[in-house]
């Protein structure tokens, strides 16, 4: 109930409570435990009186006994719901019969108590008339605002609320592909990559995210760029808007102006990378080429950061769909991971196969479809990086005091390691030096390394974050880490060669 309580008494701020009832010690106790929940509350002996008061203060939320003086309670709710219809409005009375349920149905009752009330029924009864509230008037201001200030643009539209998004309008959701906002943020959980790199555009960077640098400057105009749901780059100008009517709301817009075709002029070879991972016609194309001088391609995956490539020849291509004939291995890893890339000579890059239709072992082909041109692949890797065994020990130093937060390697190299870490250090930066003592546990004797890094890379994901560190061991401990990265990578070779998959 505590916990309720400090909710419901968060809730509170700025909604205003009438509380009315005939009877004096009742009213009085009664009042003491809503003043413990809101700020403001008004009280009133009779229905008259506690007509008056609404008349003056307009609070959004009323407790009333049916049977009073002067007014009763259903009269006075039935004025009231005519002049404010979205005033909620509970009953508290100890006449149980149904014609006063009834009158109160029709007058509009958001809820029915009997007297005494218990405080748990109350607190319930208060929690939902108040989040009620709150959403009732975030859709007021998102209509009031779509009207006022868009005056019906054909923007994309998206109202945040405590830095969280609630409403998002149908432009939004078509641009996505999607049917509603919990269906985006399913698909979009991170909200930080909404807004893709390009020079002179609004993203987010390693310092800040879009949203905290949109929110220094309320007002100004940004050009941004995002995907649309058909894997088409798109040219925005996005506006981001403070409500003064309600606290930490806002709205932010985007203005489609890619027909303007202006994004060249401000970073020419991001353009042409993007053309390239869009226009899957290009990818086909070079494909069929590929396919009709039998040539070979190579297909790449990695097994715990062990690096698998093996060639393949195509056998069948259409608009809809890629086959591809391979060895054994390169099927099995495909088989797990559900993805590959394929590289050639005559590629520009290598291309991301991104969804596998079927594997079929008998015939030893990989049937693929969903392919775009990216500007890196893993294969393009200067050292090798291992995932290291489960029973490591990775202990993070910064100026001096250890973290004591969950650590763990997600994967290693000669010259650098990637952390993952359940909270961020405070003060951790980029370029920060900081100490990192690692055990790892090969087949042999453990290995114990201390190592004095720099971070490079912090990357944020639900409820943990990645920190890539560098840094250049000397002397023995080089040597060590050498050693150990050769054995952990005959380890995994053994490991993914005595892998059992289900075919």
């Amino acid at each position: 109930m505590s916990t309720k309580l400090e909710e419901l008494q968060t809730l509170t701020e700025g909604i205003d409570i009438l509380y009315i009832e005939d009877n004096e010690g009742l009213r009085k106790n009664v009042e003491q435990i809503l003043l413990k929940i809101f700020s403001k509350v008004l009280v009133a002996g009779d229905g008259l009186e506690g007509y008056k008061s609404f008349v003056k203060y307009k609070p959004q939320l009323i407790i009333t006994d049916i049977k009073m003086p002067k007014v009763d309670g259903l009269s006075m709710a039935k004025r009231i719901k005519r002049e404010e219809p979205n005033t909620k409005i509970i009953y508290v009375t100890a006449h149980d019969d149904k014609e006063n349920m009834l009158q109160a149905i029709e007058a509009g009752v958001f809820r029915y108590l009997p007297k005494p009330t218990k405080v748990n029924q109350l607190i319930d009864t208060l929690h939902d008339a108040i989040t009620l509230i709150h959403y009732e008037e975030s859709k007021q201001i998102f209509a009031n605002m779509l009207k006022d200030i868009f005056n019906y643009q054909n923007n994309l539209l998206i109202m945040f609320e405590k830095k969280q998004p609630i409403i998002v309008n149908q432009r939004f959701l078509d641009f996505f592909g999607i049917m509603n906002l919990e269906e985006f943020l399913q698909k979009y959980p991170f909200l930080d990559q909404l807004l893709k790199e390009h020079e002179s555009f609004l993203y987010s960077t390693e310092h800040s995210t879009w949203f905290e640098t949109a929110m220094q400057t309320p007002g100004k105009l940004y050009h941004t760029k995002m995907i649309q749901n058909n894997d088409e780059t798109r040219h925005l100008i996005m506006k981001l808007l403070e409500i003064p009517e309600k606290k930490e709301s806002i709205i932010v817009s985007f203005d489609d102006v890619t027909e303007l075709n202006l994004m060249a002029l401000y970073d020419k070879d991001a353009t042409v990378r993007d053309k390239a991972r869009q226009d899957k016609k290009s990818v086909l194309t070079l494909m069929n080429l590929v396919n009709e001088n039998h040539t070979e391609v190579k297909l790449h995956n990695f097994y715990r950061g062990l690096t698998i490539t093996n060639p393949a020849v195509i056998i069948f291509i259409d608009d809809e769909k890629v086959i591809v004939k391979t060895c054994h291995s390169q099927l099995k890893i495909v088989k797990i991971v559900k993805n590959m890339t394929i590289s050639s000579d005559i590629f520009p890059s290598a291309v991301l196969c991104k969804t596998i239709k079927e594997i079929d072992f008998d015939k030893g082909i990989i049937t693929f479809s969903d392919m775009q041109f990216i500007e890196r692949s893993g294969n393009d890797r200067q050292n090798i990086r291992l995932e290291p065994e489960e029973n490591h020990v990775a202990t993070l130093f910064l100026e001096g005091k250890k973290f004591f937060g969950e650590t763990k390697i997600v994967d290693i190299s000669i010259v650098s390691v990637k952390l993952e870490i359940d909270a961020l250090p405070p003060k951790m930066e980029i370029d920060q030096e900081v100490n990192i003592a690692i055990v790892l546990h090969p087949s042999g004797a453990p290995v114990n390394l201390n190592v004095i890094a720099k971070i490079y890379r912090i990357d944020e994901y639900r409820r943990r974050y990645h920190i890539i560190a560098l840094f250049k061991p000397q002397g023995m401990a080089h040597k060590q880490l050498l050693d150990y990265l050769a054995q952990r990578q005959m380890t995994l070779i053994r490991e993914f060669k005595s892998l059992d998959i289900a075919l």
